[in-house]
């Protein structure tokens, strides 16, 4: 395969935290997305000029560790007899840094496998392969998407044109990462149950949101759910944070904003990196104000 195949990043407005199930993948709560069409990966399949199979992100061939997860997740899929392969990915945006490359990387890469092996998935199979990588990459194949507690993923159609920039805090690796942070939130957080039930409810809020594209309603859920999802994280067994004085710098950057009648809401994902809301026609302005205000680096996230 000459060509590469492209998987973009997902943000949660409201946020897909913990499996109920694992084979199949499931959430434990109903979860919404905006894919950022800016954040993607590229990736393609050519046959190994080795005797092993080889794995390479920005041309930097990654550990047996990270190769030994997608050789165990596409064998499932993918014919048992094969030749050696060599995968090659180019993200647009830090890996494992809170910004969703799991999830591009899962669409890209179960799409040049699709590609490669002549398997013609129809887009619901590759979206059902696609959640057992990264569960919340089967919201990636859509603009706007829902993922449901019992696996259903949905299109979600708005006449609202969401957006989002990123204020990076940081592009490092994060020291645990979403999966792991997941399982010990669900399995020691005090306050977890409690997250479930107020996400299902969030949830349905948000679907109504949309529906009336009332933003100010949309934006205050995504900043509630994400701060919540968050507490789940310090009330864990031991307690840990994914957010920094850099984190709150950044969400005291879009309060500021408001403040002076610019509409802008904040989300965070697992990881320390702040992501901003708003509707595109606003976007030159937004980002206007955010440059005087942020030093480091801005991701605008839409084409």
């Amino acid at each position: 395969m000459d060509s590469f195949s492209i998987g973009y990043a997902n943000i949660a407005l409201v946020k897909y935290w913990g499996k109920k199930q694992k084979n199949p993948v499931l959430p434990f709560n109903p979860n919404l997305s905006l894919r950022l069409d800016k954040l993607k990966t590229k990736t393609k399949i050519i046959k190994s000029s080795s005797n092993d199979d080889e794995f390479y992100i920005n041309d930097e061939k990654q550990s047996k560790e990270e190769l030994s997860k997608i050789i165990n997740f596409i064998n499932k899929f993918i014919p048992k007899n094969r030749e050696k392969i060599k995968i090659i990915s180019y993200n647009s945006l830090p890996t494992a840094a809170g910004l969703s490359s799991s999830s591009s990387g899962t669409m890209a890469l179960v799409i040049a496998c699709n590609e490669y092996f002549n398997l013609n998935k129809s887009k619901e199979e590759l979206i059902s392969i696609a959640k057992e990588g990264s569960g919340s990459s089967c919201r990636s194949f859509y603009k706007m998407a829902s993922w449901l507690e019992d696996g259903t993923v949905k299109e979600i159609k708005s006449d609202i044109n969401l957006a989002m920039m990123v204020l990076v805090v940081n592009e490092n690796r994060k020291e645990i990462s979403s999966r792991k942070a997941m399982e010990i939130c669900v399995n020691t957080s005090s306050n977890y149950n409690d997250w479930v039930c107020k996400a299902k409810n969030d949830f349905s809020n948000m679907l109504d949101a949309i529906k009336k594209s009332d933003f100010k309603k949309i934006g205050e859920i995504a900043e509630d759910n994400a701060l919540y999802m968050h507490s789940t994280t310090k009330k864990a067994n031991p307690p840990f944070s994914f957010l920094t004085n850099e984190t709150y710098k950044a969400i005291d950057i879009v309060k500021k904003l408001r403040k002076k009648g610019i509409e802008c809401y904040f989300t965070i994902d697992a990881g320390p990196n702040v992501k901003i809301l708003y509707q595109r026609e606003n976007q030159d302005l937004i980002y206007k104000e955010v440059k005087k205000l942020w030093t480091k680096k801005i991701i605008l996230c839409m084409e």
